[in-house]
């Protein structure tokens, strides 16, 4: 049996350049995006030690000017787990989905 054992962090932080909240409810002229990322670990997750994503700069890059109601997923593919596996932890694929609701510019 395999085990899959590492050490990968990812870091979901704001720089504060737009409003991004955790419970605020979805207006109807609110838009919904979703938003697909990846960032690589090598060394079983040892290096580097953490990873950021800032979550008003991705939601800013699609044009939005405050995001509410935002829900993070971490996974990993199937073909992910495979070079995870084929070798042997030293390159370990992380994914991420953000959701948001939320405004954006004109």
């Amino acid at each position: 049996m395999f085990l899959s054992i590492g050490c990968t962090t990812i870091h979901y932080q704001s720089n504060e350049t737009i409003p991004v909240l955790w419970g605020s409810q979805k207006k109807l002229a609110d838009e919904t995006k979703v938003i697909l990322g990846k960032k690589d670990f090598y060394l079983w997750g040892l290096y580097p030690k953490s990873q950021s994503v800032f979550l008003d700069d991705e939601f800013k890059k699609v044009g939005f000017q405050k995001v509410n109601k935002t829900v993070i997923e971490e996974f990993q593919t199937a073909l992910d787990k495979i070079k995870e596996y084929a070798t042997l932890g030293m390159y370990i694929p992380k994914r991420y989905k953000l959701i948001g609701h939320g405004k954006k510019v004109d």
